[in-house]
């Protein structure tokens, strides 16, 4: 299908985030070297954040000859910026494409960076359906966030009143990390893609072949891989990734069938959303069995009456706390979001 043009979104008057300039002094953004950049190509690099600088997710650095391309911009322009410095370490080519695999806030708020620093002839792409999630419910998170955080601030500071020692001392950071967090919410002009398609869109240059896939519903409804058939090398954003599935916005039915497509690509390196790099099938094929397992059990207990209390008791994932970093802090919620979709509550 063609791909579908659109313009970058300035929210319109009642939407407004702006209200100071958008490169402001930003000690993130002062930092030196906040990304291991992981080459698993000659040109092709995953930018995993450092673990002291709090950034939530990676990125992808993509060079072609006439540019970079650049899969998703982390949860704000700062990072992406920060990014885009150490960038430089490897190429001088401008920022031509940004991919925005999903509309989660830590895989796009930073978009709002590369339009700033290269006006002329950017592009930022995602799916159509990415595209309407950001519009539709990402915008109305960042307002709400900019409601809600000063008084999980102000939360935080009565905590910190009452406690001492290392609590006090974590506290203290928090709070300064959730108010520089804010202050960049308050002055970023927030930036949808401005470049949509339907199913596939592909670059062609001499150097290599670039593929954006949407190959189903999973993680969201609007996930793109971002394909190097070349290299043998595929971006998957949440898609697939170095911890427990998040399960939220999913459609876990969909998401297994999705991973057995993406199964069937000829790729050796998987550059994740989270996490380092993988090689390999074996995580796919792990994500594949636990989502089909968990989602075989619930369907066994509902079918039996069991309710979501009787669920969560009774489901075993043990098998695999070991070999899924992330699995206690997440199997709950994703035995929950099971039984939701199971019992059409979802």
């Amino acid at each position: 299908m063609r791909p579908l043009r659109m313009f970058l979104l300035i929210l319109p008057a009642g939407l407004m985030l702006l209200t100071g300039p958008l490169f402001a002094a930003d000690p993130l953004f002062a930092s030196d070297q906040l990304f291991d950049l992981k080459k698993a190509a000659d040109g092709v690099y995953l930018a995993v954040a450092r673990p002291q600088t709090k950034i939530n997710s990676n990125a992808a650095v993509i060079v072609l000859e006439d540019g970079v391309l650049i899969v998703d911009t982390h949860s704000k322009p700062s990072a992406a910026r920060a990014l885009m410095e150490q960038i430089k370490t490897v190429t001088s080519k401008p920022v031509r494409y940004v991919v925005d695999t999903h509309f989660h806030w830590d895989h796009y708020q930073g978009n709002a960076a590369y339009p700033q620093s290269y006006p002329e002839g950017l592009e930022i792409i995602s799916s159509a359906q990415t595209r309407r999630n950001i519009v539709n419910i990402g915008l109305p998170r960042i307002r709400n966030e900019i409601v809600r955080l000063p008084k999980a601030i102000e939360t935080m500071r009565q905590e910190m009143a009452r406690a001492t020692g290392d609590r006090r001392r974590e506290l203290a950071e928090e709070i300064r990390g959730t108010q520089q967090y804010l202050d960049e919410l308050k002055s970023t002009e927030a930036v949808v893609p401005n470049l949509t398609f339907e199913n596939s869109l592909s670059i062609y240059r001499k150097d290599r072949t670039v593929q954006i896939l949407f190959m189903g519903r999973a993680h969201t409804d609007g996930d793109v891989i971002v394909y190097l058939p070349r290299e043998k090398i595929v971006a998957t954003g949440d898609l697939l990734q170095g911890k427990m599935p998040y399960m939220g916005d999913s459609h876990p039915f969909e998401w297994i069938r999705t991973l057995a497509a993406l199964e069937k690509l000829d790729f050796e390196t998987v550059l994740p959303g989270h996490g380092d790099l993988l090689k390999g099938k074996q995580r796919l094929r792990l994500w594949k069995e636990y989502l089909t397992d968990l989602m075989r059990q619930v369907s066994e207990l509902y079918s039996q009456g069991a309710t979501l209390e009787e669920t969560l008791r009774s489901v075993d994932l043990s098998s695999y706390e070991s070999r899924i970093p992330g699995f206690r802090g997440s199997v709950a919620g994703n035995i929950e979001k099971a039984y939701r979709v199971i019992s059409f509550e979802d």
